[in-house]
């Protein structure tokens, strides 16, 4: 009978999704007007509030529909030059296409990011020639009638005009007071001075602007392959807008293992690959660093490993090989059993949290909802990890009743956490961590997906920690591209301005690997310390690490006197843990990950010795070699 009932749920789900490769889907009708898309969110409040993006459909044919969002959403420059003498004497870098430009890099790194994160539709994204897989339309497209627009390039032209965002009008963008419409980027060069992008006044005429200008927004547009999605609900209409899934779950960045039935799939009942080394129960402990500190001195080791999501995506709960099953079956101390020795030797492990902790049903409208029960939170308590952040891409999935359940859970358990949702808001979950060890005062701040505006609200919360009495401040940032093995060059400005504003330290977390450790002033950026132990997890690099950092307090003064890295190896369902890696070969391989291959001006990276020893001492706030 459970059998049954599961099947006939399933039918259930599947039924009122139609293929949108045959879907009624069409673009701009005269006499018709367009239909209308929800896809991802950004952010749209004046706070950086987020919200679903709205979508109209311009044109479908060939399997493919061409979206452009309806808001102009975001401002942006297109030559991210700061210079005011060089922008005045138009001296800045010359682009002959828009291809070349930092906005084009910008729009597919940050901003995709921003606006689906891990969600598997990014999967059904089509890389538009010169333009990337986010994109804005060109000169030519907007004067295409085929897409509801006129042919007519000048004077006022209402097809083309827009409304910003409150988030993109406290950004800078201006705004025509008169008619509330605002300015807005086309992806064509003007090549006769190669110092100016066309783009669509407030009053929605083509002109060209010098692009270097502030004030001018972002209307972007994404092209979808058809056959990978579905409409899951909505009439298609501005106030009922389609809203779209993958269509087959086994093409989602983070791909089940099982069907969700009470008995596995045939390929499930295997046994799990067996991983480069062969998991014990006595793990080598990380090596003890080279010198004690000397009477009247202290010390702190905290301990940061990376995403945690200790349960499942919501329909895959129940599943023969899910994270609650294993649970049920091997009890809470399993998922760090082979670790534990190390994370409990520490003075503190901090960990991502990437799961809710609720028994709600309501989700967001989205493939993967990652839930856990709340006893799962006795799998931290058991693994010896005492303070996680909490603020990420599924913290909200099962809305903000369900986050509180995630913040009470922990509570009640004992276990910390930290992170700001909706930063300066009353309901806006900003909440930082503060934690005393062994007489060094360390604090706490998470952001996730940081946008250009959250430079100053992480400044005002590292100045306020400050205020507190803190030696160390961390800032958490749920950044960077999934399953990247590198930074992008705006992460690494974006990584010195904390740093500049305060912080001692970034721990980022996100593409689900490792990604390499950079230094700027002495102090460490770690960009993504990949997954840990990771309920419907994707297939990705399972290296992994504990990163283990060393402060030393002497005269009154806190500095960084080591960063160590135990290397690690996830696992994947139906074992869920992380094994530390004993052979040196496999060692090796992990902290080359860790090392990049060229030098940045303004960074230093790890020494030559780190890929041997996995070791980084500083004296001083230096590196030593």
């Amino acid at each position: 009978m459970k059998k049954l009932l599961a099947f006939l749920a399933a039918l259930l789900l599947v039924l009122p999704c139609a293929a949108l490769a045959d879907s009624p889907l069409r673009g701009y009708v005269k006499g018709m007007g367009y239909q209308y898309v929800s896809l991802g969110s950004y952010p749209y409040e004046a706070d950086g509030a987020v919200a679903p993006v709205l979508w109209r459909i311009l044109d479908v044919q060939d399997g493919q529909a061409l979206l452009l969002t309806e808001y102009v959403i975001d401002v942006s420059q297109v030559i991210f030059e700061t210079d005011a003498k060089v922008i005045e004497k138009q001296t800045y870098r010359r682009i002959d296409s828009y291809a070349e430009s930092d906005l084009y890099t910008h729009l597919n790194t940050t901003v995709l990011d921003t606006l689906l994160g891990d969600d598997p539709l990014r999967s059904a994204l089509i890389d538009e020639p010169g333009g990337g897989k986010l994109f804005i339309l060109t000169d030519e497209q907007f004067l295409s009638t085929e897409y509801g627009f006129v042919k007519t390039r000048w004077s006022e032209q209402k097809s083309r005009q827009a409304v910003a965002t409150p988030y993109a009008l406290s950004q800078g963008l201006y705004r025509e007071h008169s008619t509330g419409t605002s300015p807005y980027w086309v992806a064509t060069i003007r090549s006769k001075d190669g110092v100016k992008l066309a783009l669509v006044g407030y009053n929605g005429h083509l002109s060209w602007g010098a692009y270097t200008r502030t004030n001018v927004g972002l209307r972007l547009s994404v092209r979808l392959d058809m056959a990978q999605l579905r409409i899951s609900g909505g009439a298609g209409t501005k106030d009922d807008p389609f809203l779209l899934e993958a269509a087959a779950f086994t093409a989602a960045t983070e791909a089940p293992i099982t069907e969700a039935t009470e008995e596995p799939a045939a390929e499930s009942t295997k046994e799990p690959a067996a991983p480069d080394a062969a998991p014990t129960e006595e793990p080598s402990p990380t090596p003890a660093p080279a010198s004690s500190p000397a009477a009247g001195e202290t010390s702190a080791t905290i301990s940061f490993v990376g995403d945690c999501s200790i349960g499942d995506s919501f329909q895959y709960k129940k599943a023969a090989s899910s994270y609650h099953t294993c649970i049920d079956q091997n009890g809470y101390d399993w998922p760090f059993s082979l670790v534990k020795d190390v994370l409990a030797a520490d003075d503190l492990t901090v960990a991502n949290l990437e799961v809710v902790f609720t028994a709600r049903t309501q989700h967001t409208n989205k493939t993967y909802n990652l839930v856990a029960d709340a006893d799962h939170v006795a799998v931290l308590n058991a693994g010896s990890i005492e303070l996680v952040n909490t603020v990420n891409n599924h913290c909200m999935d099962f809305g903000r009743a369900g986050y509180q359940d995630s913040l009470a859970t922990l509570e009640a358990a004992g276990v910390d956490s930290f992170g700001s949702i909706y930063p300066g808001r009353k309901d806006g979950y900003d909440r930082l961590g503060f934690r005393d060890v062994n007489g060094i005062h360390f604090g706490f701040i998470g952001f996730s997906y940081p946008q250009e505006a959250d430079q100053k609200r992480i400044a005002e919360r590292i100045a306020t920690l400050r205020e507190q009495g803190c030696d160390v401040v961390v800032v958490s940032l749920h950044w960077g591209r999934e399953t990247h093995p590198t930074p992008t060059t705006g992460q690494m400005t974006y990584a010195k301005k904390i740093i500049d504003a305060g912080a001692d330290m970034i721990w980022g977390h996100h593409p689900h690997v490792l990604q390499p450790i950079q230094f700027y002033n002495g102090k460490p950026i770690l960009y993504s310390t990949g997954n840990f132990t990771f309920g419907t997890m994707s297939n990705v690099d399972p290296a992994t690490g504990i990163f283990q950092l060393t402060y030393e307090k002497k005269d009154g003064r806190v500095q960084l006197a080591e960063l160590s890295v135990v290397p690690c190896q996830t696992q994947r369902s139906p074992d869920f843990r992380p094994i530390i890696l004993t052979e040196e070969a496999q060692r090796q391989a992990v902290f080359g990950k860790l090392l990049l291959k060229k030098e940045y001006k303004g960074f230093e990276n790890p020494p030559a010795s780190f890929l041997e020893t996995g070791v980084i001492r500083l004296e001083n706030g230096q590196l030593v070699p």
